[in-house]
């Protein structure tokens, strides 16, 4: 009688088992994202990844959050407890690799549809993204930190040419403002702000200086007379801003150019997806270049898919599907036409690109390009410094450069002598 129960509770189990796993696979494949994409020509370059995976079989869901920091610590909380997303957007960092080193981070085939995945990817991309166990991210584009964009019908109406240098911009700035424009268009977002000092510090600092500026171990003190003549120029740049920059976010500063109500905007070039959203046209309806000051050096910044360790066999197959459509030329030529990036691989039809992804692209693909890494998201806590200053620069009508610059200095050094 033992034997007979015995074998019954084995076929009963066995029977179990097979039915669990005929129910794993009929399960649809799905990509779980969670992401920090809310702006409009954000929605709209997402949407083209999410055709591209539901058109090969896996479902897309979505998680929406507010900033970049905030996902950045609701993920690394996840981790912390044991339940880390499928899938999240990143911008490739530090932390990228520390995550490799604790074996969360889904192991990214080393082949795209049998192409060697190092041969199809630009040098800065692959390395930039690797460790010696290979690619831990999943690339999708290329941003630029330093561009511009200017309205074409100002610029035009003015009789003027997009400035090459920032005191270009301050020999522009008021006669702009006297034809009754903007002359800049901006935001009081502190990311925002940064950005713009970094563009003025390349051109003080020069390249070599500017590529170690955010290294976490180095004191900024020996910059002290190049971040003045920055500061001098930030402050100076604050008079041609608008009263309502102060409740103004980055997307509706954006909006200014294409509305010609503002002439000149500096950011990273994911903001002219917020022009291209609108219908308007590169080349067309606004004008595009680096930031002024940059002498030719494009500051890079690797957007990311992070695929973590899940088991469920669903979400595997979620996330080959993902390798598989982001890096598929045609939708790279999509989704980086409407993020405002450039892609991440070679053999893209350029055609399929605007005029200005198409003369970065061209750019980057040339044998003399000048790229720099953008460095500071690496260093989180003195980037935190410079924007609490420059909040402090915005807010305080009578701070001046050199206040400003020796509370940087002291709050670095104060946290260099902790550390």
């Amino acid at each position: 009688m033992l034997k007979i129960k015995r074998s019954l509770s084995v076929l009963l189990l066995g029977g179990a088992l097979h039915c669990s796993a005929l129910l794993a696979s009929d399960l649809q494949a799905e990509v779980e994202l969670t992401h920090w994409w809310n702006q409009p020509g954000e929605i709209q370059a997402l949407n083209e990844i999410k055709t591209a995976v539901e058109q090969r079989g896996s479902k897309f869901v979505e998680t929406r959050v507010s900033s970049w920091d905030i996902l950045r610590t609701n993920i690394l909380k996840r981790i912390s407890m044991g339940y880390q997303p499928a899938v999240t957007q990143w911008i490739s960092d530090d932390y990228l690799f520390s995550f490799d080193q604790m074996s969360a981070i889904y192991p990214t085939p080393d082949k795209w549809r049998n192409q060697p995945i190092k041969e199809i990817l630009f040098d800065e991309v692959y390395h930039g993204l690797s460790t010696d166990n290979g690619l831990v991210g999943l690339p999708m584009g290329i941003h630029i930190q330093n561009a511009a964009l200017f309205s074409k019908s100002i610029y035009n109406d003015l009789k003027l040419k997009p400035p090459k240098t920032w005191s270009e911009v301050l020999i522009q700035a008021p006669l702009i403002k006297q034809a009754g424009y903007v002359p800049i268009a901006l935001s009081k977002e502190t990311w925002q702000l940064q950005i713009i000092l970094n563009d003025i510090l390349l051109s003080e600092l020069g390249a070599k200086d500017y590529k170690q500026f955010y290294t976490q171990t180095q004191s900024i003190q020996k910059w002290r007379e190049p971040l003045v003549r920055s500061f001098n120029t930030f402050l100076a740049l604050k008079q041609f801003t608008d009263e309502a920059a102060r409740t103004r976010n980055w997307s509706d500063s954006t909006k200014m150019i294409g509305e010609n109500k503002a002439a000149m905007h500096f950011l990273g070039d994911f903001a002219k997806s917020e022009l291209t959203a609108q219908g308007l046209k590169a080349g067309e309806d606004f004008l595009c270049s680096l930031a002024p000051g940059s002498n030719g050096y494009m500051v890079y910044v690797i957007d990311s898919f992070l695929m973590f360790n899940i088991d469920e066999p669903q979400i595997k197959e979620g996330q080959s599907i993902l390798f598989d459509a982001v890096l598929d030329p045609e939708v790279q030529a999509k989704y980086n036409s409407k993020k405002g990036g450039i892609p991440v691989r070679h053999g893209v039809n350029i055609k399929q690109l605007d005029s200005c992804a198409q003369e970065t692209y061209q750019q980057w693909t040339s044998a003399n390009k000048k790229t720099i890494s953008f460095t500071g998201i690496g260093n989180p806590l003195r980037a935190s410094f410079l924007q609490s200053v420059l909040q402090q620069a915005w807010d305080n009508k009578d701070a001046s450069a050199e206040q400003l610059v020796d509370e940087l200095i002291k709050l670095d050094q104060e946290s260099l002598q902790k550390s």
